[in-house]
């Protein structure tokens, strides 16, 4: 072999042997430099190069050499927020982001907030919400997200949540989609949660166990009736008859007569014969169940006193609750209960005060999806007040462990299956008004 070539590599090994004594660092060059390429030597001799043992080098006490150095972790103080800020549910988004602005302190110009909001815009769509997870996850590396999602969305964001593993608190109506992984949480009085409330108070309450239900034929009312019919049952009711109707009509005269068996037509042939002698609609069930949107309902009660459908409770869900319930034949809902998250003037000191608060920073009162938002920031606080929560996984052992946390809503615990368990508002329909009742 070429002596000068022999000479280089003795050359190089000394070279590296005072690197690594000398405990210097060594900067890796992204692109290598070239070296052009030696020919190799005609011999029958191989020159052996002496073995140059390195000395072993030992890391500091408690950390990690950097090629073994954990990934970086998330910004613990960054909320992500998935929002439809744009398009149909435009409002729902930018509500929603009031009240977590507000929860997170932002306005509070006393008291510095070392919370950072970052909301992207899902525009309602589920493209939408993949790019917004992924942005959020990676780029912003959030700790957590709030999402305000419907159906098609809420699954979606299950799906993101695993890919990206971070954790989702999804205020969402949605059923079961904490099931996809163990990443999702839900903050939503769900309806299963709504008709066991409504059943319970019903049986105890309102001494009735007899129902009928008159439900619009599409998804919603159809599950509403398979809940309603498990949950009465569970607590020993019954459904006599369920009764679907068109959920575009206006005229409910054949629905009416069906659910009451016939009785209104055979009173108004009796009361035709003998107008004297009135006789009364007969009912063989105690509380009527109306799964249907507030404006429906008015319709139907208005429809039922005509036909002197009276006497019995109307009971129904958080559809019902709107502003707009009582400006035009309210009188026919007197003493009809429904159950929902939320309720303006309830009776806990936690609603009042956020409703106060709410009103003083935007100049209008609350609604569900403000409230459902302002408090589960509040739980997200609540957990990272733990200094010792550094990574997603732990921020999701945190959330697991709350328990009873009182806030604008009611109680709120998260139990194994990440479903929020939550304290339903029944509300009352007494003298044209709404009151909380349990």
């Amino acid at each position: 072999m070429n002596p000068s070539r022999i000479l280089a590599k003795i050359s190089i090994l000394l070279l590296i042997f005072f690197l690594v004594c000398c405990g210097k660092v060594v900067t890796v060059v992204e692109k290598p430099i070239p070296v052009p390429a030696v020919p190799e030597a005609k011999t029958e001799k191989e020159v052996q190069l002496p073995e140059v043992k390195l000395p072993e080098i030992k890391p500091a006490e408690g950390k990690l050499p950097a090629f073994l150095a954990p990934a970086a972790l998330p910004d613990r103080n960054a909320i992500g927020c998935v929002l439809p800020l744009s398009g149909r549910y435009g409002n729902y988004g930018s509500n929603s982001l009031d009240a977590i602005l507000l929860a997170a302190g932002i306005f509070d110009e006393k008291h510095k907030t070392p919370w950072r909001i970052i909301a992207e815009d899902s525009h309602g769509m589920p493209e939408g919400v993949k790019a917004a997870v992924a942005h959020l996850a990676k780029a912003q590396n959030v700790i957590a997200i709030i999402a305000v999602a419907g159906t098609a969305e809420a699954i979606e964001i299950a799906h993101e949540a695993d890919k990206w593993k971070i954790p989702i608190i999804l205020i969402t109506p949605k059923e079961g989609v904490t099931s996809a992984n163990d990443y999702v949480f839900q903050h939503f009085l769900t309806p299963t949660q709504q008709i066991k409330a409504l059943t319970k108070y019903a049986l105890n309450d309102l001494n009735c166990a007899i129902f009928s239900i008159l439900y619009p034929q599409d998804d919603y009312g159809v599950e509403m009736v398979k809940i309603f019919r498990a949950e009465a049952a569970s607590l020993g009711g019954k459904v006599e008859r369920a009764i679907p109707y068109n959920k575009t009509q206006t005229d409910f005269t054949e629905e009416i007569n069906k659910v009451t068996k016939n009785s209104v037509s055979a009173a108004k042939k009796a009361n035709a014969d003998k107008p004297e002698n009135r006789v009364q609609v007969s009912l063989d069930f105690e509380a009527l169940f109306i799964p249907d949107s507030y404006q429906r309902v008015k319709m139907i009660a208005a429809q039922l006193a005509f036909y002197d459908v009276k006497g019995i409770p109307l009971l129904g869900t958080s559809l019902w609750n709107s502003p707009d319930l009582f400006r035009k034949d309210a009188e026919y809902l007197e003493g009809a209960v429904f159950a929902d998250s939320f309720f303006v003037n309830g009776f806990y000191p936690e609603t009042n005060d956020f409703v106060d608060i709410f009103y003083t920073a935007y100049s209008r009162e609350p609604e569900n999806i403000e409230a459902l938002s302002y408090d589960t920031m509040g739980i997200i606080i609540r957990v990272l007040k733990d200094k010792n929560i550094q990574t997603r996984e732990q921020f999701i052992t945190g959330l697991q462990q709350v328990e009873n946390y009182k806030g604008a809503t009611g109680n709120t615990s998260f139990s194994g299956d990440r479903a929020a368990g939550k304290t339903a508002f029944i509300l009352k329909v007494k003298d044209g008004k709404l009151e909380q009742v349990k």
